[in-house]
């Protein structure tokens, strides 16, 4: 019985440490298997930390340079560029044993282990400075006439885009050369400008002439856009858009566009499709045009109705039906800024800039320059000139102050020039303005008056605090029902505009890159 009892003593130690080695590869394949379930649920957690924090830091930049543009500081813009970001995870288990025995007899195993795992995470992102020239142009040139017509199709709102986007309104309007005895001889035209932007100052105002109509101007600028927002919501304001060609430059044309002696190759056309342009024949040679994009509005239900200068028939915008659709606007009742504005969009208006802003001016002009005083009046023509990106955010920084001036202003507002026989009965400005528009194009400080409620940025500069939230839907200064969300709708208008100059990071310079590491 000895040799088996001595047997069995040497054979239960070893099955001993096969068993602790066995759980100890479990164990450590355990540990790897933990180490990476959790992979994926980490990077979707570090997926909406870094969304969130490209979200706020790109409304953070937008509100920082507007107040830099309240206080007449210069905009700085960067580009939040590639963010990448490398995992790892790595598991172990570290063991030791050995056998001991104290009477020679019995064998004991004594032994131990120490698991170990390691993630790590190495994020990297780019800051890229928009600083080049095709980003300095890109923000200096007016917004072009596709944006304007792709917004309004997606369904912004008309008086947002004129009160953010619009310069000014270009009015062409005919203009009657009398004689002497006060006989009409012919038709002549001027251009009528109504500006987007309230006077510096309202001290000294029956002084100041030029202050007196910028204030005219800005008031019936704001009377026009509530008007076109109910046109629009009535159904009666229609957007329609066109291509056309024109030259690069007027008296341009040469010969031949290939080389000297040889004729137009169809080489020559398929370069210039290529680059969405085109060479034209003309009766001085060929031509390079390139094709430009031509919105216009205009007004509906139309009735037919007799030309007095061709005797046809023809289809006119129906203005009795119009203006009953529109009565809501009871500002604009009084005296003739209703049927004086109905007048001018009745012939629409259009979206130009540049060259075809010229060339559509000389066309106009043209038609009622030297006309007969028997030939029935001339179509005016009325068009939009655009702001530029950084003209846009300066105007929105900057409207605030003067326009809760203009509020509780209390002396009427100077006759406008729409009413030339004096038959308005001037006003305040609130009540010339339609509630609709009584509300700065951006809110960025907030006063007792003006209470803030569902804040989306805040940020802090020169001593003050400039917030994005919307009007309290409270109170006096509680907004009209579709202005609740005025405010934050106008900043992400601003915010998805200014990713046109911020989008293509392959134009833009070497970036400086801020690496981070976390154990």
């Amino acid at each position: 019985m000895g040799p088996l009892v001595h047997r069995v003593g040497e054979v239960g130690p070893v099955r001993k440490v096969r068993l602790q080695r066995r759980v100890a590869v479990v164990a450590a394949c355990a540990l790897l298997a933990a180490a990476c379930g959790c992979g994926p649920k980490r990077m979707q957690v570090d997926f909406r930390g870094y969304e969130s924090a490209y979200a706020n830091t790109s409304n953070r930049q937008l509100l920082l340079n507007l107040a830099r543009l309240e206080n007449s500081d210069p905009a700085y813009f960067f580009k939040l560029g590639q963010i990448t970001s490398s995992y790892r995870a790595q598991a172990n288990l570290t063991t030791s044993g050995q056998l001991s025995s104290s009477s020679g007899a019995v064998q004991i195993p004594t032994g131990g282990g120490s698991p170990g795992i390691i993630y790590e995470n190495d994020p990297t992102f780019q800051f890229i400075p928009v600083n080049d020239d095709t980003n300095a142009r890109l923000l200096l040139e007016p917004i072009q006439p596709e944006t304007f017509y792709a917004l309004y199709q997606q369904g912004w709102r008309l008086d947002q885009l004129f009160r953010l986007l619009v310069d000014r309104i270009e009015i062409t309007r005919p203009i009657d050369i009398k004689d002497a005895n006060g006989n009409v001889i012919r038709h002549d035209c001027g251009v009528q400008v109504i500006r987007n932007a309230p006077p510096v100052s309202l001290e000294g105002l029956e002084d100041s002439p030029e202050r007196s109509d910028a204030l005219s101007e800005y008031v019936t600028f704001l009377r026009v856009s509530a008007l076109v927002y109910e046109l629009q919501r009535q159904g009666h304001l229609i957007l329609g858009g066109s291509e056309t060609l024109e030259p690069y430059a007027n008296n341009s044309a040469i010969s031949q566009p290939g080389d000297a002696g040889k004729a137009l190759q169809a080489k020559d056309q398929n370069d210039a499709v290529a680059k969405d342009n085109v060479w034209v024949q003309s009766g001085t040679g060929w031509v390079l045009e390139h094709k430009v994009f031509r919105p216009e509005f205009f007004l509906t239900p139309k009735k037919t109705a007799v030309d007095p200068a061709t005797h046809a028939t023809v289809l006119v915008p129906d203005l009795e039906a119009i203006r009953k659709d529109v009565s809501r606007l009871t500002e604009l009742s009084s005296g003739v800024a209703l049927d004086h504005a109905l007048q001018v969009l009745s012939f629409g208006f259009s979206i130009e800039s540049g060259q075809s802003q010229e060339q559509t001016e000389q066309t106009v002009c043209s038609a009622v320059t030297g006309g007969a005083a028997g030939a029935g009046p001339p179509k005016m023509s009325a068009r939009l000139v655009m702001r530029s990106m950084i003209g846009l955010m300066a105007a929105a920084a900057q409207e605030q102050k003067m326009f809760d001036q203009l509020m509780k202003y209390p002396e009427p507002i100077p006759q406008s020039h729409y009413d030339e026989d004096k038959k308005a009965v001037p006003a305040p400005f609130k009540q010339e303005v339609p509630p609709i528009e009584q509300e700065p194009l951006l809110r960025l400080t907030w006063t007792e008056d003006y209470k803030p409620t569902d804040m989306l940025i805040r940020v802090s500069y020169r001593g003050a605090d400039y917030e994005i939230a919307d009007l309290a839907a409270s109170g006096e200064s509680a907004p009209q029902p579709e202005n609740i969300h005025w405010n934050r709708d106008v900043f992400r208008l601003i915010n998805s505009l200014t990713s046109q100059v911020t989008v293509d990071i392959s134009k833009f310079p070497l970036p400086e890159i801020l690496q981070l590491h976390s154990d």
